[in-house]
């Protein structure tokens, strides 16, 4: 059993038609023809794992059902044939687990559930596993929550592609999520935190003694994730030599840690990652052609924030529901959001909005305050050689001024920030959103003391 699930539709023939499809994946259902009805088994003490909900029905309608939140443990997920982006980011305001338009597969519905249970069940539990939903009305992420709920089940190897912090670890998750794998362990690499000559290391492990410093036995990331799933970001800056063991582990699920005499049986899935143009490395020399070939079974390109504006407001509305702050968006910062072209993507979103939560004066955030963080995050995306924005900043906002240069627009945050910090590097790095080695080195580039 994989988790209850609450209808609550006054369509009949769609409560039939989704239940029985539901059943089949293996969830035990229970119908609601009416808000009204869904308040008794909304009232139990467990509750339903997640309720989808239809917002407009006769009598109390679905928002308003979402506004009492009979039970705080349910996670809502709506469901609706009047879909809009005004309707979604009233949903997200109110709590929704996230938004979906009618009409709805039940397979791409089904891996949406598993993570709401999920989420349901690390709160309860108080783990750290949460995954963000694939949040958004757009068609793209329309696309991504189908190739979720098609490639999930296979164990084939997927390729992600799509710009830094445009969420391809979180559409890997998901996949996992949507797996025969999903009880077993996800874990993530990432190619560009590892130094070249530890790559067979952190991959493949190694035997006591293989190499100076090798003082014990290490398992490696292919047996750490023996049952489940490995999902390898930044994959071109993998060496010529560690692509061709993954290739001989992607063929034969068979890998030789360093200093081992033997090979060893792994049972893993691999989902591999990238910002880069991988045929153009091939062409390059720097990526080896039948790895390449061997990685596209089910490739799939995200599309950066900036295609799919639709996406920001409620995701931005998810993002601070996340944050847990209590703070809202009005529409003057709906707009200033909107118009900026986001080149940092999600993760550029996110620390926006964190930082734009601590100086905030009261529960709203407004246009100036969002427009005043996002000018903060422009330098992240600064062409130092020539000292002008990148081709990816924004366009049609009020993000940074053009009489100042960048480097004083940085120096300047910088200073704020810290003060408004009391001068403690860490929290200011957190606000800033980077780690403190790099807010370090900022304040002796600039000569700021944190005092």
């Amino acid at each position: 059993m994989k988790g209850t699930v609450l209808i609550v539709d006054d369509d009949r023939t769609f409560r039939f038609a989704m239940g029985k499809a539901l059943r089949r994946f293996g969830f035990v259902v229970d119908e609601a023809e009416s808000a009204e009805a869904a308040l008794a088994p909304l009232s139990r003490p467990q509750g339903p794992d997640v309720v989808l909900l239809d917002l407009r029905m006769g009598g109390m309608g679905g928002l308003e059902l979402l506004r009492r939140r009979i039970n705080a443990r349910s996670r809502f997920v709506v469901l609706t044939g009047h879909g809009t982006v005004q309707a979604a980011v009233e949903a997200m305001k109110l709590g929704a687990f996230s938004f979906l338009e009618k009409p709805v597969d039940a397979e791409v519905l089904a891996p949406l559930l598993l993570q709401a249970i999920a989420d349901r069940k690390s709160a309860r539990e108080g783990g750290v596993d949460y995954v963000p939903p694939l949040v958004g009305p757009s068609e793209d992420m329309e696309a991504v929550r189908r190739f979720v709920a098609r490639a999930g089940p296979t164990d084939a190897t997927v390729a992600i592609y799509g710009e830094t912090g445009s969420g391809k670890e979180v559409v890997a998750h998901h996949i996992h999520l949507a797996s025969q794998r999903m009880n077993g362990p996800f874990v993530p690499f990432n190619g560009a935190a590892v130094a070249r000559e530890l790559f067979e290391s952190e991959l493949f492990g190694h035997r006591r003694g293989a190499f100076t410093g090798a003082s014990e036995d290490h398992a490696g990331l292919f047996r750490e994730a023996h049952g489940g799933t490995l999902f390898i970001d930044e994959l071109a800056e993998l060496p010529l030599d560690s692509q061709a063991k993954l290739l001989r582990a992607l063929e034969t699920r068979m890998i030789r840690p360093v200093g081992e005499k033997r090979e060893l049986p792994v049972d893993v899935r691999i989902i591999a990652a990238t910002n880069r143009d991988l045929w153009a490395e091939v062409q390059a020399g720097r990526f080896r052609e039948d790895l390449f070939f061997r990685l596209q079974v089910l490739p799939i390109v995200l599309s950066p924030l900036r295609k799919r504006p639709v996406d920001i407001v409620p995701l931005a509305e998810h993002l601070l529901l996340r944050l847990g702050t209590g703070h809202t968006i009005d529409p003057d910062a709906h707009q200033a959001l909107t118009t900026y072209r986001w080149p940092g993507n999600v993760r550029e979103l996110l620390n926006v909005l964190r930082r734009a939560t601590l100086f905030a004066e009261g529960p709203v955030l407004d246009g100036e305050l969002v427009r005043r963080m996002i000018a903060a995050s422009v330098f992240a995306h600064v062409d130092s050689e020539r000292g002008s924005l990148a081709p990816s900043a924004p366009s049609g906002s009020q993000a940074a001024p053009v009489r100042t240069s960048l480097a004083e627009v940085e120096r300047s945050h910088i200073e704020h920030v810290l003060t408004e910090m009391g001068g403690n590097i860490t929290r200011a790095a957190t606000a800033l959103g980077i780690d403190r080695r790099t807010l370090q080195r900022k304040l002796k580039g600039y000569g700021i003391d944190a005092e």
